[in-house]
C-alpha cells in the first residue's frame, strides 16, 4: 500500500494497523444505520397503514357500541311507541348484516337493524316526529352503514356536502359518493353535481343599465351540466326536475313539463312543479280576450315578478305590469289588482304578506281563482328540502302525492 501524501510504500505491519483502525471506525456507523432502519420501518408502515384505513374506514367500527342520542318524540302516543319501536330496532344489532334491504314505507313495519337506523337518520334531517336534528342524523347514517345499508352513503354524502353540525368536507363528500355509486349512480352523480356548483366560484353580476319593462334574459345552463344530465340519464328524480327547472327558466315548457312528469312519481317539488306549470299552459292556450296582444304579455310578466319565477321577486315592478296590462285589456291582470288592493297595509299601500299569499294563486279570465297550493306543500316551482327527501315513507312527506300519470322522459 502507498502513503497517501508521499506516495511511497507502507511497511506491511502499518498496513495492518491502518485496516483494523478504519473497520473499527465504520463499525459504529454500519450499527447506527441499521438500528435506524429497524426503529423507522415500523413507524413509516404505521404510518401508510393509518392513511389507508382513514381511506378505506373513515367511521370507527366502535361507534356501533355508542350510545344514540335521545331526542324528544312526537306527542301523538302511537307514534312514539313506534318510534321507541324504531330506536330499539335500530340499537339492537353490533355486527354488520348482509341482508336485502327494504324499502319502508311504514314506521311500525319490521325492519332490520340497518334500515331502522337509515330510516331515524332520514326522520332526524327532516324534523319528522323528532325536531330536526343534522347531527343525529348523521349518528344514525353511520350507524346504518356500519350495519351494512348502502343507502346510508348517500347520507353521509350529504351530510359531508351541507354540513352536519360541521364544516363540509368536500374530500370525504367524495368518498362517500364513490360508494354510493354501485347501489344509486344516478344519485350518486346528482350529489356529484351538487357538490361540483358548491365549489366552483361565484358568478360576479357585471353592472349595467337595467330596463325593467323589458323581459329578464333567459338564465344560463346549469353548471357542470354533464353531471347533471347523467345523472337524470340515470333517472334520478331530483335531477330531472332540475332540468325542469332550467327549460322553464328558458321559456320551453313542454319540455320542462314533460320533465317535471318524469320525476313526479319519485320527487314530491316534481309533482308539484308538474301541476303549477300544466295550469299554467292551460291558462295560456286560454288567454282572456283583450283589445291589445301586448296586454297578455305583459300579464305573464307580471306574474314572473311578483312570484320571483326567474328573476329576483320584484312587487313594486309586478304591481306596474299589472296596471299596464289591464289598461290594454287584460281581465286577469285587472282581478289581481282588484285582489291585491281588498286587503291593503296598515298605512293604506299595499300588504307585503298579502301580496306574497296572492303569488300562489292562479286566477281565470273570470276573475275566478283557478288553484291555489295547499298551504302543506310548495306553492311555487321549486326543489325538494334535500336530494334524500323522496327517500323518507310517503307517509312522512308533506308535499302532495306525485301524478299517477307517466310521461317519457326529457331530457336536454
Amino acid at each position: 500500500m502507498a502513503d497517501p501524501t508521499t506516495g511511497s510504500a507502507l511497511p506491511h505491519n502499518r498496513v495492518r494497523a491502518t485496516a483494523r483502525a478504519a473497520i473499527r471506525t465504520a463499525i459504529p456507523v454500519v450499527v447506527w444505520c441499521s438500528a435506524t432502519l429497524v426503529f423507522s420501518a415500523p413507524a413509516a408502515h404505521a404510518q401508510v397503514r393509518s392513511h389507508t384505513t382513514q381511506e378505506t374506514a373513515p367511521i370507527d367500527p366502535r361507534l356501533l357500541n355508542a350510545p344514540s342520542p335521545q331526542m324528544p318524540g312526537p306527542d301523538d302516543a302511537a307514534q312514539e311507541k313506534a318510534m321507541e319501536n324504531l330506536r330499539a330496532a335500530a340499537q339492537s344489532a353490533t355486527t354488520p348484516s348482509r341482508g336485502k334491504s327494504t324499502s319502508p314505507q311504514d314506521i311500525g313495519a319490521d325492519l332490520s337493524p340497518r334500515d331502522a337506523a337509515w330510516l331515524l337518520g332520514l326522520m332526524a334531517l327532516h324534523g319528522k316526529a323528532m325536531p330536526a336534528d343534522p347531527v343525529q342524523a348523521q349518528h344514525w347514517f353511520e350507524r346504518a352503514y356500519l350495519l351494512g345499508n348502502p343507502m346510508a352513503a348517500a347520507g353521509l354524502a350529504w351530510c359531508q356536502i351541507d354540513g352536519c353540525g360541521a364544516p363540509p368536507n368536500p374530500a370525504l363528500a367524495r368518498t362517500w359518493i364513490d360508494r354510493l355509486r354501485k347501489a344509486a349512480p344516478g344519485r350518486a352523480l346528482f350529489l356529484e353535481w351538487l357538490l361540483a356548483n358548491q365549489l366552483a366560484p361565484l358568478d360576479i353580476a357585471r353592472p349595467g343599465p337595467l330596463d325593467q319593462a323589458q323581459p329578464a334574459p333567459a338564465t344560463y345552463p346549469a353548471k357542470h351540466r354533464d353531471l347533471l344530465l347523467r345523472a337524470a340519464q340515470a333517472g334520478d328524480c331530483h335531477a330531472l326536475n332540475e332540468l325542469g327547472l332550467e327549460n322553464l327558466a328558458a321559456g320551453r315548457l313542454d319540455i320542462a313539463l314533460r320533465q317535471f312528469h318524469a320525476a313526479a312519481r319519485q320527487c314530491d317539488a316534481a309533482a308539484n312543479n308538474a301541476r303549477l306549470l300544466a295550469e299554467r299552459i292551460n291558462a295560456a292556450k286560454n288567454p282572456s280576450t283583450t283589445a291589445n296582444p301586448n296586454a297578455h304579455t305583459e300579464w305573464l310578466q307580471a306574474r314572473k315578478y311578483h312570484r320571483g319565477e326567474g328573476v329576483p321577486a320584484n312587487y313594486t315592478e309586478a304591481m306596474r305590469l299589472y296596471q299596464q296590462a289591464a289598461a290594454k285589456g287584460s281581465r286577469e291582470a285587472k282581478h289581481m289588482l282588484e285582489l291585491i288592493y281588498s286587503r291593503p297595509g296598515p298605512q293604506g299601500g299595499v300588504d307585503i304578506a298579502w301580496m306574497q299569499q296572492l303569488a300562489a294563486l292562479e286566477i281565470g279570465a273570470d276573475g275566478a281563482v283557478l288553484q291555489q297550493a295547499p298551504s302543506s306543500g310548495p306553492a311555487r316551482f321549486g326543489h325538494d328540502p334535500t336530494p334524500l327527501y323522496d327517500l323518507l315513507p310517503s307517509q312522512w312527506r308533506s308535499a302532495p302525492r306525485a301524478m299517477p300519470q307517466a310521461a317519457e322522459t326529457t331530457v336536454r
